[in-house]
């Protein structure tokens, strides 16, 4: 349960009822509707493994605010990254994670996400929730953190037992970027290399 969409694609999906606050039925539904696509995704057997792929791309995109989470990840260098790098790397950096986790959702083995609530955290909503594995009676605490901005929702980062998965990777990003000079470029080649290994092990 250590990434960031690791624990997306192992969701599923039994949502016990939510409160009556505005929160609970925005959010919580937000979410909520985010889990029912997601299962019916992995469980679609229909689809082709190119299929599955692309239509995980769409979700995410639709769900999460992957522009917004990229420029978090990127951190202070994101201003002093070009126009050019800065497409480059959103651009790397989406099709990364779409594609690599998207090969997760072989790990579904019947866990299940319980919703215990939605409170208000300022500029956002946070939805709580836990992962249960009945087989080995394991728990892991998930929290969504759900952002609203002119009537239209994304999820902007998970946090899995207290640890922020958008703050641990800005400090993989920051680290990588400054063992090479401060380059962004260096990550970009880094994530798309990281693809191409993925791809290469998938054919």
């Amino acid at each position: 349960m250590g990434s960031l969409f690791r624990a997306f694609v192992v969701i599923v999906l039994v949502l016990v009822p939510l409160s009556q606050a505005r929160s609970a039925s925005d959010a919580g539904q937000f979410v909520s509707e985010f889990a029912d696509k997601a299962i019916a995704l992995v469980s679609d057997k229909s689809l082709s493994t190119a299929e599955r792929r692309e239509q995980f791309g769409t979700l995410v995109e639709t769900y999460f605010d992957m522009p917004g989470i990229g420029r978090f990840l990127l951190g202070r260098y994101w201003r002093t990254a070009s126009e050019k790098e800065q497409d480059a790397y959103l651009k790397a950096f989406t099709e990364n994670i779409v594609y690599t986790y998207s090969r997760r959702f072989d790990d579904y083995d019947g866990q299940k996400l319980v919703v215990d609530g939605t409170r208000d955290d300022g500029r956002f909503d946070i939805v709580s929730s836990r992962i249960v594995d009945s087989k080995s009676n394991q728990e892991y605490r998930l929290d969504w953190r759900v952002i609203d901005e002119g009537g239209s929702q994304k999820i902007v980062d998970v946090v899995i037992e207290g640890v922020s998965m958008s703050v641990t990777q800005r400090q993989e990003y920051a680290s990588l970027i400054q063992s090479n000079g401060g380059r962004v470029q260096a990550l970009i080649d880094a994530l798309n290399r990281q693809m191409a290994g993925v791809r290469a092990s998938d054919s």
